[in-house]
């Protein structure tokens, strides 16, 4: 008997993925010629920044043939980008290399800022609305809130290990991390405080926070995924998938809080319902040609619903976009 009901389950399982929508394909365009190693889509999905080896940082208005801005983070020497983040209010984005971090203007294109960390090595980092706060977290476990305008700063010792994943509030007042420790924190940037700590069953891949407040997003590299309400940081749902190792490489919520968009290093990008963990659809993004590796990984992904479209930037250089249609798939 429980083998049939596994069966039966597994059956079950294919039969809805058949039933999922197949996206369409709206438009493709290379944003980094050699591949790109760390991108962020805006918020509004008005723009993408990419990394890149050959040109620096190349920041790309959606559907442009050319990218607005092209940005050397130290003109002095090469250093390779590892992180970017564009703000919220899609005004000022940040990169970071191992030792140093800068920020820019997304209107002007103007460079706003150039700064060198003491010790130890930048892993990630992310920035608030009008760069009131950036937060880089390093790979010894610490991360520091760093205001640019007073050169205030707070440093959190949450984690004990490598930082693998950031995400802020639009305010800078809180940032979720998660760790090589097992462990995601979201903590407040003004006071150095924990909010809520979560523990993971092995190291933290990625995390994400909604714009509003409403969720909070963990997954590590096994098989925990899981959406938790706040303030309350209580579970509301368990992303379903039969993969004993789910790896993520990008996560976003929809702004209205009814969906999680994810990608993954093996060119996966699945849309989620929050409610319920269940994947309502999932494809694959673009390979170049047969110059270039025959993989890639998601590096940033955007979804709105109002308008059904999905974007993304992978390690192949690509940019694409989709039309989604969700209608009726999560009633």
């Amino acid at each position: 008997m429980p083998f049939l009901k596994l069966c039966t389950a597994f059956l079950l399982l294919v039969a809805l993925a058949s039933c999922q929508p197949s996206p369409e394909k709206l438009n493709k365009k290379v944003h980094a010629e050699s591949g790109a190693y760390a991108a962020d889509i805006a918020n509004d999905g008005s723009v993408s920044l990419v990394s890149t080896d050959e040109t620096g940082l190349l920041l790309w208005p959606r559907y442009a043939t050319n990218a607005k801005y092209q940005w050397q983070h130290n003109e002095g020497e090469v250093s390779q980008i590892i992180d970017v983040d564009i703000s919220a209010d899609t005004k000022v984005a940040v990169a970071a290399s191992r030792k140093e971090f800068s920020m820019w203007s997304i209107e002007t294109g103007e460079n706003l800022g150039f700064w060198k960390v003491g010790s130890g090595s930048i892993q990630e980092i992310v920035v608030s609305k009008e760069g009131n706060t950036v937060v880089f977290g390093k790979r010894d476990g610490t991360q520091v809130a760093f205001n640019p305008e007073s050169g205030r700063r707070i440093e959190f010792y949450g984690h004990n290990e490598t930082i693998n994943a950031l995400d802020i509030s639009p305010n800078g007042f809180y940032v979720l991390s998660g760790s090589n420790d097992h462990s995601a924190i979201l903590w407040d940037t003004r006071s150095g405080q924990i909010v809520h700590k979560w523990p993971l069953t092995a190291r933290a891949t990625q995390v994400a926070l909604h714009p509003d407040g409403k969720y909070a997003f963990t997954a590590d590299a096994m098989d925990g995924a899981a959406i938790y309400s706040l303030p309350d940081g209580k579970t509301v749902s368990n992303l379903q998938f039969l993969d004993r190792q789910r790896i993520f490489s990008a996560a976003r919520f929809s702004l209205s809080g009814e969906y999680l968009i994810t990608g993954s290093p093996s060119r996966r990008i699945a849309i989620w319902d929050i409610q319920t963990g269940e994947s309502l659809t999932h494809w694959n993004v673009s390979l170049r040609d047969e110059r270039h590796p025959n993989n890639a990984a998601v590096l940033a992904v955007f979804f709105d619903e109002k308008e059904q479209l999905a974007i993304s930037e992978s390690s192949a250089g690509l940019a694409e976009w989709w039309s989604i249609d969700l209608t009726g798939s999560n009633e």
